[in-house]
């Protein structure tokens, strides 16, 4: 019994107001038809993404690693002319490959290892894929699947929790795996986790995916560029991971999870999971063309990471600029190539962003998904793109100055100082009103900028922000009673905000 993506209908996609599921040939077919697709969670969209690229950059010939840059750029230019993918092309490319999209193919299962069944004397439960249920003994929170009740998950749904785990996948224990003699029970963390990703988003999806493709000629590193359903052979875990070469290798090889499905009797379902480790050896470093990366203060440059309390906007300005704000942001590798398509998609196209927030290892904390406006065509614009995020900078430097105006005038009430000189208890939290004022100042911060960019009103954009930061602090400290000694530590407290001017 198989699941052949290829046919089955598993893609929630939208034609205008209309939605459907198709196949991931469909999808190819009729790509300049599609307004978008509808793929949830977030962090498996976001591998969608990045699987759906590669096969596009095959179909479309921009996978040639030997283009010059002008070469490169007038062949994307071409593509999008045409409106829509080759469709000889396309079913070239899936009858290459068409025994290697079966979810639960017995020896080649899409993006799984079927060697685990083997190699690991027990399962990892099927709650273990999907990361908003409770596995093992943690507590139950947002979903009551439990060990005694680890309810099936509908084959379509598996796929994106499958696409979430090799991506996002934590590091530190997991499934023990034993190859050849060799035993481990721990993995190392997925190439995406705890980062936020932007993708290109076009007028349908056609124009989303080719904007998408980036560069191949950048990553021509020696190795072979292929994706894991192009590889004839099964990877040897104990060998060295390949180096990330090409479209393939970098998009979608560099898992650090081995993963296989155990289907239901009628294989429309996920019933149990295997989820180990993939290689013992360390991975070669790579960098990914849809993150942001910034510098430390070393100098280094790592990917910059999710934070779902930090709103999309305050990221724009590294969407255009290659050196943004005091720690350098690079924008992603994609946004720097599409600003060649002057006077065609660039006018009318977006970001997209999907954000996982997690630590390191094996804590999940929130996802999230967000769009900007159709403003990239900004980064032609030197000077615009720097107005941008000096206001940028300006918003953060004035919640800075508000935090510390907030939580200094907190521990004054609760110090015997009460405000005058260096408090004198060590041991003052620094109170509910942080989360208060970030939360009221961001909302409104975010009207602010918006309604900046589009006026193309740069100047005294910092006294904007700092009328807003009072607001807040008066609003905030507002619950803080009539006692003269509360009012005396507010009024104390105040003029710190009115500080952020001074740069």
């Amino acid at each position: 019994m198989t699941y052949d993506l290829l046919t089955r209908a598993w893609l929630p996609v939208r034609t205008g107001d209309a939605r459907q599921t198709i196949g991931l040939r469909e999808l190819f077919e009729r790509a300049h038809e599609l307004t978008d697709i509808e793929a949830s969670p977030p962090p498996g969209a976001s591998g969608l993404w990045r699987v759906l690229t590669v096969i596009a950059a095959r179909v479309t010939g921009l996978d040639d690693m030997t283009l010059s840059p002008d070469q490169w750029g007038e062949r994307q230019a071409e593509i999008l002319e045409d409106g829509e993918f080759d469709q000889r092309e396309v079913e070239k490319y899936f009858a290459r490959y068409i025994d290697r999209f079966d979810l639960f193919d017995a020896h080649r299962p899409w993006l799984q290892d079927p060697r685990l069944r083997e190699q690991c004397k027990s399962s990892s439960g099927v709650n273990k894929l999907v990361m908003s249920r409770p596995a093992g003994n943690n507590q139950v929170w947002f979903n009551h699947a439990t060990v005694l009740d680890p309810r099936p998950i509908p084959a379509d749904e598996a796929v994106f929790h499958l696409l979430t785990q090799l991506y996002y996948g934590p590091s530190g224990q997991c499934t023990p795996r034993v190859v050849a003699g060799t035993s481990g029970g721990n993995s190392k963390a997925g190439p995406l986790r705890r980062t936020i990703s932007f993708h290109p988003l076009g007028r349908n999806v056609f124009e989303s995916l080719v904007a998408g493709i980036p560069p191949a000629y950048r990553y021509d590193t020696g190795g072979a560029d292929l994706a894991p359903w192009e590889a004839d052979e099964l990877p040897d875990p104990l060998g060295v991971p390949p180096r990330p070469s090409g479209l393939g290798g970098v998009l979608a090889r560099r898992f650090q999870h081995a993963v296989l499905l155990e289907r239901s009797v009628d294989g429309e379902s996920v019933v149990d999971a295997w989820i180990t480790w993939a290689w013992r050896d360390r991975e070669f470093p790579a960098e990914d063309p849809y993150l942001i990366y910034q510098q430390n203060k070393d100098g280094a440059f790592y990917a910059r990471q999710a934070d779902a309390s930090r709103a999309l906007w305050r990221d724009f300005d590294a969407l255009l600029l290659e050196d943004a704000g005091d720690d350098h942001r690079r924008r992603p590798v994609v946004l720097a190539a599409v600003e060649d398509m002057r006077g065609t998609l660039l006018p009318v196209l977006r970001a997209r962003a999907f954000g996982f927030d997690q630590d390191g290892q094996t804590r999940d904390k929130e996802w999230t998904v967000g769009v900007t406006p159709a403003l990239l065509a900004l980064a032609n614009e030197t000077r615009v793109a720097r107005a941008i995020s000096d206001m940028r900078q300006a918003a953060e430097r004035v919640h800075q100055h508000l935090r510390w105006a907030l939580r200094d005038a907190w521990i004054a009430i609760n110090d015997p100082s009460n405000g005058n000189g260096k408090p004198q208890r060590k041991d003052i939290a620094e109170g509910p009103w942080l989360a208060q004022g970030a939360s009221r100042y961001w909302r409104r911060a975010e009207q602010i900028f918006w309604r900046r960019v589009r006026e193309r009103s740069f100047d005294s954009a910092t006294d904007d922000f700092l009328w807003l930061a009072l607001d807040v602090y008066d609003e905030v400290t507002d619950n803080a009673g009539s006692l003269p000694r509360a009012k005396r530590a507010i009024e104390l407290k105040r003029d710190l905000i009115f500080k952020a001017r001074t740069r």
